[in-house]
């Protein structure tokens, strides 16, 4: 099987296990699916935060949301920071209290996501990866899982030494927005690691099944996982 851990698009495809991803009309029925729901920090709405906070909340615990996010902190939006950091701190508590892991979006703020990530239980995934190493080496340092996209397809030699020095247990690939084919990113990757593509099927697999099956799930009362 193929994972694309984030697509904003609905597709069926048999030899591809998608996550689509929702920021808006949490109520919708997504019985059958696989979904990940999070405010994200551009469509904050300073006026109606606590309307958009109560519909995730009371849809976010369905068994066919997978995970909390996108979320995080994004420093070209217009979105004021204070407003971010505010729906970022409520989405990580969220996810900790269901015990569902977190889908990170950042844009030049790692250092302030990190942060915010210190105590985090959930297993955590920084979606989009297209930065260069040094900027996402702490990310790496902290046992966290990277997705990349069509970033992959490039020649952009900083991206691509970014996904060759990341360790294919904490790699996840998927299409976003982008109208490309998972499949394709799968082809590509393997050729950036120079491994064979099965030999990624079969990890990414294992990531997703490690991420995904909540046997690191945290138990009432218990501040660590499997504890």
């Amino acid at each position: 099987m193929f994972y694309n851990i984030h697509t904003h698009h609905n597709a069926s495809e048999a030899d591809v296990v998608f996550i689509q991803n929702l920021y808006q009309g949490f109520e919708k029925d997504i019985t059958g699916n696989k979904m990940s729901m999070g405010l994200h920090p551009w469509y904050l709405d300073a006026d109606h935060l606590e309307q958009q906070w109560e519909s995730l909340e009371n849809n976010a615990g369905q068994p066919a949301v997978l995970a909390i996010g996108e979320c995080g902190l994004d420093k070209l939006s217009s979105t004021p920071w204070s407003l971010q950091l505010n729906a970022f701190e409520r989405q990580i508590a969220l996810a900790q209290a269901l015990a569902k892991p977190l889908i990170i979006h950042c844009v030049k703020a790692h250092s302030e996501v990190l942060s915010q990530l210190k105590h985090v239980k959930v297993p955590v995934i920084f979606h989009g990866i297209n930065n260069k190493l040094s900027i996402i080496q702490p990310v790496i340092d902290r046992g966290f899982y990277l997705s990349f996209g069509k970033s992959l397809l490039g020649f952009n030699e900083a991206i691509l030494k970014t996904f060759k020095s990341t360790p294919l247990e904490q790699v996840f690939l998927e299409t976003d927005d982008a109208d490309v084919d998972i499949r394709e990113i799968y082809k590509s990757a393997a050729r950036i690691k120079n491994i064979a593509e099965k030999e990624i099927l079969l990890q990414l697999e294992k990531n997703f099944l490690n991420v995904f099956d909540r046997s690191w799930k945290i138990s009432p009362g218990c501040p660590e996982p499997n504890c």
